[in-house]
């Protein structure tokens, strides 16, 4: 039987990105096909032995490489249905590198080869809405990133420990007094030597939020005209727009329970539960009308959906609700789920 899946010159072509269109269901067998395993580990066992005398670092850690394989098949397994078909090549791709010890460790290697500065490789780490993802960096530094964020670095990290940040992430930084690492995001630079703190800079939002846990952190905007240095159980706030920022006490904890799946207000004002929430249920939240500036929300939720929140919201603060599905934009794209706020109108006896 001729196949895709069996024929070694086509896996030869698969892998080294000469085959540009092969066909789906010859991709999925090439992996899945219990009959096409054997050629397969033989076809990898030959790349393994290739590259055993090419000139490889031995300092280089490779655990991001394992987090972002974890990433791919418990992310991606679950909106198998929506790849398009380079997706679903590259993702199998990273299936192999699992099962198959040889192409592990040779794709980890081919992506650590010295390349030329226009051709430098870049590694990003991506948390899909509704997935928290927890990651390690090449210099042993650990973090978590929230719904709906991303973070890239370059492959010479332990060189220059950069990061650019889109969304929301938590960084437990290993001290590296020669290489500060810098969190670009939001037109701000947060700078630490060895610290634990959390970064909140969505791109649809207008503030920058940090909040300290440990150490220390020096903040500052793009142009250096607001420079900060946090302390620890401090939170600075920047406003994108104006250029304004805010810095004062709070309990870092509060900031941090996402990591734990618990979403936690402490006193906290309609509109920053109403923007939380959205963040948390990747919803669009709108609150119309005048609502009163005392209403405040403490409490804790850990496994409730949408609606059990909102409908302690409407008995809590005295507010109406309703929440709109989704509509289809355009093909099979669908907007976010909205929730409109309004202030609960008093009922008056004539």
């Amino acid at each position: 039987m001729k196949g895709f899946g069996f024929e070694r010159e086509k896996q030869e072509e698969f892998f080294e990105g000469k085959d540009k269109l092969p066909d789906l269901d010859a991709v999925e067998k090439m992996f899945c096909d219990e009959d096409a395993q054997q050629g397969l580990q033989e076809n990898m066992k030959k790349r393994w032995y290739s590259i055993l005398n090419e000139d490889i670092k031995e300092d280089v850690n490779l655990d991001h490489i394992l987090y972002r394989i974890h990433y791919k098949i418990n992310s991606e397994m679950n909106n198998r249905k929506k790849l398009n078909l380079e997706s679903v090549i590259k993702w199998t791709g990273r299936v192999a590198a699992i099962l198959i010890l040889p192409l592990a460790l040779y794709l980890a290697i081919q992506q650590f080869k010295p390349v030329s500065p226009e051709k430098m490789t870049w590694v990003d780490i991506k948390a899909p809405a509704w997935t928290r993802v927890q990651f390690s960096l090449p210099d042993g530094s650990t973090g978590w990133l929230n719904s709906n964020s991303s973070l890239r670095y370059s492959g010479d990290y332990l060189k220059d420990r950069t990061l650019i940040l889109d969304g929301e992430s938590y960084l437990d930084v290993v001290t590296d007094e020669k290489h500060p690492l810098s969190v670009i995001t939001g037109g701000v630079v947060v700078k630490v030597l060895g610290t634990k703190f959390n970064v909140a800079s969505y791109k649809d939002e207008e503030n920058v939020e940090v909040v300290l846990e440990e150490g220390k952190i020096l903040f500052s905007d793009l142009e250096n005209k607001n420079i900060y240095t946090l302390e620890p159980n401090e939170m600075l706030t920047y406003n994108k727009t104006n250029k304004d920022l805010a810095a004062g006490k709070v309990n870092p904890q509060k900031y941090l329970a996402w990591k734990e799946g618990r979403l936690v207000f402490r006193n906290d004002p309609l509109d920053i539960v109403a923007r939380r929430i959205g963040r948390w249920y990747n919803v669009d939240v709108e609150i119309i009308g005048e609502v009163r500036t005392d209403l405040r929300l403490r409490a804790t939720f850990l496994d409730e959906n949408l609606e059990e929140v909102m409908h302690l919201l409407e008995q809590s603060l005295s507010i109406d609700y309703i929440i709109l599905d989704r509509n289809l934009i355009s093909g099979e794209i669908y907007s976010k789920r909205k929730v409109i706020i309004t202030q609960k109108l008093v009922e008056t006896n004539i």
